[in-house]
Parts: structure tokens; sequence; C-alpha cells
């Protein structure tokens, strides 16, 4: 078979071309350290490895979340263990209280230090956290969880939860409601709590809303009463009267009664002291109750600390006192819970992203790292196969039948 002079330099061109594109190709890998330098090397394994590095990114920001979150539940707990240090102290000043040899002169200075420590439970329940949000506010985060109100303390937050994305399938909680933690605390004693209705016209609000005679409060428990004043002409002469009534059927209980600013109003046991002058169709909600929020169960203990006639009297207040704080105690303790098993949970569950990501590591190495001593042997024998292949062209190149003629 004869061969033309174009076939030969035609073929020979692209044998070198093509050993040359091989040697460039192995220097590539060699330089980048990767086995594929585009998905048409091996379409399979492109697209593992997409889907390794997916499942790594997605891994990698699991763990922010998780550093997020920790943090901030480390903050809670952190919070709520101040908080349980301070009633402790205040438990300790309440059984100190009952010693039969006190006055009440010096049970009103163990009521002061009480009194500065429920303002230490009210910075701690109302704690921020690094960018300036209320942490036990719920979602209402820009406005202090509690606010001091005329018959104690008003939670003002809601019951929201925030909610943090720790694995694929795995969501935590960081964010605990003040009013979980802090609210609705059984109370040894029924209390009452006070609300004004807000389209009232004469901008008068209740100053002091508390239980004056437990007997009385008691008997009619759990009874809600609404006070509404009149037209002043309802009586002669005509001057500030009020209505009350029962909240369940609206039944009237108490009639154009001549309202005394200076003594305020009195009724089934409670006495409510207003600041302003009432308008006709102002109203207030007194609502009675069996728990009570923590801040207000600590400033009512401080407040009838130093208010005993008898031992009978002293006795009965110890005991309900230190009822109140177990309750308080109680949870706090299922809030240090909760918080707790969060915090398992994102440990464990970093430990699990841990070994998922040196598996992963481990696979995506094996499909995509290049075996240097494999690419190196490669290069040195494709390197000789192309020098070979180019001083062969040129030797078989220069030949010619005029060489051979004498």
């Amino acid at each position: 078979m004869r061969l033309s002079t174009q076939t030969f330099f035609q073929n020979s061109s692209t044998a070198i071309i093509d050993i040359n594109s091989q040697v460039q190709r192995l220097q590539q890998q060699i330089s980048s350290g990767e086995r594929l330098l585009s998905a048409a090397d091996d379409p399979v394994a492109a697209a593992r490895i997409l889907q390794l590095e997916s499942e790594l990114g997605k891994s990698d920001q699991y763990k922010r979340n998780i550093d997020l979150a920790e943090g901030r539940l480390q903050l809670i707990e952190g919070s709520v263990a101040g908080v349980e240090d301070i009633i402790q102290r205040v438990r300790e000043l309440v059984i100190q209280s009952g010693n039969g040899a006190l006055t009440n002169n010096e049970r009103t200075q163990i009521a002061t230090e009480i009194e500065e420590r429920t303002k230490q439970l009210v910075d701690l329940t109302n704690t921020r956290d690094s960018g300036g949000d209320y942490i036990f506010g719920g979602f209402n985060v820009d406005a202090p969880a509690f606010a001091e109100n005329a018959s104690g303390f008003d939670y003002q937050g809601d019951e929201g939860v925030r909610l943090v994305q720790i694995a694929s399938s795995s969501y935590v909680a960081i964010s605990e409601s003040g009013e979980k933690l802090f609210g609705d605390i059984p109370v040894a004693r029924n209390e009452v709590a006070t609300t004004a209705v807000s389209a009232n016209l004469g901008g008068v609000q209740i100053t002091s809303a508390e239980v004056t005679d437990q007997a009385a409060f008691d008997a009619a428990f759990p009874e809600d009463f609404v006070v509404t004043f009149n037209d002043l002409n309802n009586i002669a002469p005509a001057a500030p009267n009020y209505t009350i009534t029962r909240r369940s059927d609206g039944a009237a209980v108490a009639t154009d009664v001549v309202y005394d600013a200076a003594s305020g109003i009195t009724f089934s046991g409670f006495t409510l002291e207003l600041d302003g002058v009432p308008q006709q169709g102002d109203q207030f909600v007194v609502q009675s109750t069996n728990t009570s929020d923590m801040l207000t169960t600590v400033q009512r203990i401080a407040r009838d600390m130093a208010t005993f006639n008898n031992s009978t009297d002293r006795d009965a207040f110890i005991a309900d006192a230190l009822n109140d704080l177990d309750s308080v105690f109680d949870t706090l303790s299922q809030g240090r819970s909760r918080i707790g098993a969060r915090l398992n949970t994102i440990e464990s569950t970093r430990n699990t992203l841990e070994i998922t990501d040196v598996n992963n590591q481990a696979t995506l190495s094996s499909i995509r790292d290049l075996d240097y001593n494999e690419a190196i042997s490669q290069l040195s024998f494709q390197s000789f196969v192309l020098e070979a292949a180019q001083q062969s062209f040129v030797r078989v190149s220069n030949l010619s039948l005029f060489n051979f003629l004498r």
C-alpha cells in the first residue's frame, strides 16, 4: 500500500496533536490537583461532586445556625440561672423575717433588700441579646418583656417562638416566652389584676390595685368586675359616681356609688386608687386570679413583709410567701430543663454533622482529587511518547529518493 506525502503529514500531525493534548491535560490536572477538569470528563462523577459540595455547603450553614442557637440559649440559660440565684436570696430573707424576735421596723429593712432584688429581677427578665432584642418577649423583641403597672407587672411580649434550622429536618427553638417562664405562676392567695379600657376619655389611670380584705375577695372568687363611671347627674348633688357590674352576666352589684378620689374604689375585698378625673363612660376591669407573675409575687412579698399584727399573721405570711417562691422555682426549673434539652439536641446534631462532613469529604476526595503518583507517571510516559513522535516525524519527513541516488 502506498501512502501519499499529504496523508503521511496529516496522520503524523494528528498523532502529535493528540499526544500533546494528553500531556497538557495531565499538566493541568497536576497543577489543579483535580482529576476532572470539566463535567465532560466524567458526567456521573461530576454530578456526584456537585451533590457532595451542596451537602457540605448546607452543613456549613447548619453549623453557623448551631453556633447562633447555642449562644442565644446559653444567654437565656444564664439569665434564668441569675433569676434563680435572686429568688433563692429572697427565700432566705423571707425565712429570716419569720424570726419572732424581729420587729416590723426591722422587717422593713429586709423588705428594702427584697425591693432591690426585684429591680435586679426586672433587669434579668428584660435581658437583651447582642443585637438589642429582648430575649423573653417572643416575637415582640423591640419592647421590654415586663413593665410595671398599678397591680404589679404586665407581660408586654407574646407567645411567639423563634426557630432556627440546624439540620435538614431539624429545628430548635432559640427563645423562651417570658410569660411561660416568669408568668402565670400559681400563688397561695387569690390576687387582683386590673386593666383600663382603651377607649377611656378622661386619661385617668389606676395607680394602685390590691386585695385589702382577703376573706371578702375569696368569697367572690373567681368573679371579675367592671367599674363604669356614670353621668354626674345620676346623683344629687352632681358628682363623679360609678356602677360596678359582674363581668360574667353584666348584673349590677353596686349602682351610682359616689367616687371619692382620696379613698378610691373599694368593693368585695379589693381597692383601686386612680390618678386623674374620670369621665362618663370610663371603665376599668378588675380580674380575680390565682396565678401571678414572678415579679409581682416578689413585689407583694416586699410590700406585705412588715404589716404583721400578730404571730398568726406572720406565720401565715411566711407560709404563703415560701409556697409562692417554691412555685417560682418549679416554673424556672421546668424552663431550665427545656433549655438544657435544646442544648443537648444542638450538641448531638453538631456531632452528627461533623461525622457526616468527614464521610462526605472522604467520598468527594476519592472522586475529585488526583492521584499524583499515577498522573506524574503518565505525564512522564506521554512526554516520552510525544518527544519520540516528534523526532520520528522530523526524520521521516526529511526522507527523499534523492538521498539514495548516487
